[in-house]
């Protein structure tokens, strides 16, 4: 039988990871550890973490903050499965999340798991929503007056008692990187799909604790946010990994306040981090590959387009070196 291991990071999310606790313990899939790093948290969460010791086997690593890659690798150092699920501290999981990703990585394969979003706190002026987010807000919050203040519109204890009917009271629809594009074209399974690591990303991913291992873990020379996950996906794949998608393993991504009082000046900072580890990523590995995915982030190339011109490429050598120069410089 297959033993799992939830492993997750936090840092300053305390509202968050508690709803993500709860839907922890209405899963389906009864057998499994959660193993999280507290990387930094204010105050901490052993006290928030102790609640929940009598419903789940829960595992703390506490470390001062050292960034996402060292936090993974410190629970992965602590993580006992043969099957590690990654899992964001700010996302709920679907009752038979659990059970999903074990059936589907009974294949042999990375499982990518299916992302949702959700509200579970009202910030006013703190969060980047759209409109029609807004609106559904609104009306659930019982008028726009009741948006004047923060609101809480979860609780844990609401989401253990009825986990469906709480999850879809504060369902948003699903999130853009569940790739609708990729899924039209290849299917679920990805055959053929030369950048499924691409959509690899540690915020619903089950893997082969092993796999990881040989792959040497995360690389915490990764600073800020993202890419750390992706430059692990891109290992396991050249490692001869295949991942696949499972629409049935959901998890819902509870939208939450970015570093700073300006959402909109906080994600242009994590818009340049990212951008700076994209170029850490292509420094590294130096192929085709990684030059077409960080075009995809310029916004030069789909991922379709780029899976489409590597396809070509690998059909010629010497297409392949001139390419390869070619966007290394881009």
């Amino acid at each position: 039988m297959t033993t799992v291991s939830l492993v997750m990071a936090t840092c300053d999310k305390r509202e968050y990871l508690a709803l993500t606790l709860a839907s922890l313990t209405v899963q389906t899939h009864p057998d499994f550890e959660v193993v999280l790093c507290d990387d930094g948290t204010r105050g901490g969460v052993a006290d928030l973490v102790d609640q929940y010791r009598d419903r789940l086997d829960l595992h703390l690593v506490i470390q001062e903050n050292r960034g996402r890659a060292a936090a993974r690798n410190a629970a992965l150092a602590q993580a006992g499965g043969d099957l590690v699920v990654f899992i964001d501290d700010d996302r709920m999981a679907d009752p038979g999340f659990v059970a999903a990703h074990v059936r589907a990585a009974a294949a042999g394969t990375g499982v990518i798991g299916w992302k949702r979003r959700a509200l579970t706190w009202w910030r006013p002026g703190r969060l980047l929503l759209g409109e029609q987010d807004l609106i559904r807000t609104v009306v659930r919050a019982g008028g726009r007056d009741r948006l004047a203040e923060p609101l809480h519109l979860l609780t844990p204890e609401a989401l253990t008692a009825a986990p469906e009917a709480a999850l879809a009271g504060v369902d948003l629809g699903e999130e853009p990187d569940n790739h609708h594009a990729v899924v039209d074209e290849y299917g679920p399974e990805l055959e053929g799909f030369r950048f499924a690591w691409a959509l690899a990303t540690t915020a619903n991913l089950a893997v082969p604790r092993a796999a990881v291992e040989d792959a040497g873990g995360f690389d915490e020379a990764y600073t800020g946010w993202g890419l750390e996950d992706t430059d692990l996906s891109y290992r396991l794949h050249r490692a001869g990994l295949r991942f696949r998608l499972e629409p049935a393993a959901v998890n819902h991504h509870q939208i939450h306040p970015l570093a700073g009082p300006d959402p909109q000046a906080a994600h242009r900072v994590m818009r340049a981090q990212l951008m700076q580890n994209l170029d850490r990523f292509c420094d590294r590995h130096r192929t085709l590959a990684a030059y077409l995915y960080r075009r995809r982030w310029q916004g030069a190339l789909t991922l379709p387009e780029a899976d489409r011109l590597l396809a070509t490429a690998e059909t010629d050598p010497l297409l392949t070196r001139e390419l390869t120069a070619l966007y290394a410089e881009a």
